[in-house]
């Protein structure tokens, strides 16, 4: 009863400071007031997230939906970012430690024989010796510490941990969506040059045939040796492109293959057995309003940031104020030639522990001040990123609209250059003209169909870049 009284006095002051715990030292976080255009995208806005919730099965593309999401799960990169997910966890569980309490166990055991000041037999002169015989001791028990987070030191720390978790896992939306829309526009590009190589390899044959045709009448005399030569060189000059084009298909293919996570060659057999080309969806997703921009996964990430910045002030601050421990121990001790328990040494004690920095030469005001500065640089970030994404916005939506005025031109210019190529060959075979008119007529639909190729797929690579400035992702936001 007399040890429970004890222990309850040692207790009460401790439990006094445990009601004061709930107070935290330093700002709470808010959201910097940002000057937002009133609309975006030149255009009142409007829409949801579920216009850009998995954007690329919009394109209606098979190969393309299977390749983003198997490249989702095992590129290198995105696994490297899981893990860091995994790292920031484990640092967080680390920080919500420090409100438990710590207990740990001891034993020792020592082997020897005591020196003493004595006479007798066995000492020198001085009275120096070892009395005893030989003997061990052993000991062992458990020590205890609980530190109060009184002023909240630990508990911001905790706020800065969680708030980096948070954010690993918005870094890793942000790793999928750049990712997601890379491996789409490496698979626009591989559609591409297929269609490029297609688009030549047709010319080619069409150059072929003329030049056949040529050399007959020029066999016959009825055309110079210089149309033949045109005809030569043109069919030459059209060969000499397909080396070139195949050879940046195959490395277009390596590179998608790389984001997938796979080796080489890999998907190279699947990839040229279809030339099929992703089709557009017939309406853009609506504008966007400005706090679905802000939901974007770096701007997000950077808002973490801002947090556990914010957090940390906290942390330094409470290193000015004392810290309260409760601290106990107990244990046993006993030499080991003990017959009975006569012998046997207990030990228990139990009660506070203050301790104050008193003096550390302004390191703990510096620190604070350090952790302002790097509070006041996380806010200037924050704000940077999230004008960063209205820019990227604006220009995405203004790029894709420009690329697609020119969609009905270069489409007409395709058929007007068909016509040309028709009329120059039969003015040719009439004897109307010389092969040069020929010649300048299948260049031109040459470089007029190569241009709508590549228009088509500049065109899909510019809604791919709306959507990731958009903030598109896999899978729906969860606030």
């Amino acid at each position: 009863m007399r040890d429970q009284r004890r222990i309850n006095q040692a207790l009460l002051p401790v439990a006094c400071l445990a009601l004061l715990a709930g107070c935290k030292l330093g700002p709470d976080y808010e959201r910097p007031e940002l000057a937002e255009p009133p609309s975006l995208l030149g255009a009142p806005a409007t829409g949801n997230l579920d216009q850009l919730t998995g954007w690329w099965q919009k394109l209606d593309d098979p190969m393309l939906a299977e390749l983003v999401t198997h490249g989702l799960t095992n590129n290198l990169t995105v696994q490297t970012g899981l893990q860091r997910i995994r790292q920031v966890r484990a640092q967080l569980a680390q920080s919500n430690a420090g409100l438990w309490p710590t207990l740990t166990g001891t034993s020792s055991f020592n082997y020897g024989r005591k020196f003493g000041q004595q006479a007798g037999p066995g000492y020198n002169a001085t009275g120096a010796g070892i009395s005893g015989d030989w003997g061990g001791m052993f000991s062992g028990g458990f020590d205890a510490t609980w530190e109060l987070d009184l002023f909240g030191g630990v508990r911001r720390e905790i706020e800065a941990r969680e708030a980096e978790v948070i954010g690993s896992y918005f870094s890793q939306r942000d790793i999928e969506v750049s990712l997601s829309a890379e491996i789409a526009t490496a698979y626009l590009n591989v559609r591409m040059l297929q269609s490029v190589l297609d688009v030549t390899r047709s010319n080619l044959t069409a150059q072929t045939q003329s030049a056949d045709i040529t050399r007959k009448r020029h066999e016959a005399r009825a055309v110079s040796g210089l149309d033949l030569a045109n005809a030569e060189a043109q069919v030459f000059t059209t060969t000499a492109q397909l080396p070139v084009l195949e050879a940046s298909l195959a490395d277009m293919i390596l590179q998608l293959e790389y984001l997938l996570g796979e080796r080489p060659n890999t998907w190279c057999g699947q990839l040229l057995t279809t030339a099929s080309f992703p089709q557009l969806p017939p309406e853009l997703p609506a504008l966007l309003p400005n706090e679905l921009l802000r939901r974007r996964a770096d701007v997000r990430r950077a808002e973490t940031a801002l947090m556990a910045a914010t957090a940390r002030i906290g942390a330094a601050k409470a290193e000015y104020y004392p810290r309260f421990s409760l601290v106990g121990a107990i244990g046993l001790s006993a030499p080991t030639t003990l017959n009975n328990w006569a012998g046997l040494t207990e030990t228990m004690r139990l009660g506070p522990r203050v301790t104050w920095n008193l003096f550390n030469a302004g390191r703990i005001r510096a620190q604070v001040e350090e952790r302002r500065a790097l509070m006041e640089q996380a806010v200037l970030a924050y704000q940077q990123t999230v004008l960063a994404a209205y820019r990227e916005a604006e220009s995405a939506w203004q790029g894709y609209n420009q690329e697609a005025l020119r969609s009905e031109a270069l489409g007409r210019s395709v058929e007007a250059n068909q016509r040309a190529v028709r009329i120059a060959h039969e003015l040719y075979q009439g004897g109307y003209s010389d092969y040069m008119g020929v010649l300048i007529a299948e260049r031109s639909l040459l470089a007029a169909q190569d241009l709508q190729v590549r228009h088509r797929a500049l065109l899909a690579q510019k809604l791919i870049t709306l959507y990731k400035a958009l903030g598109g992702h896999p899978e729906e936001d969860a606030d």
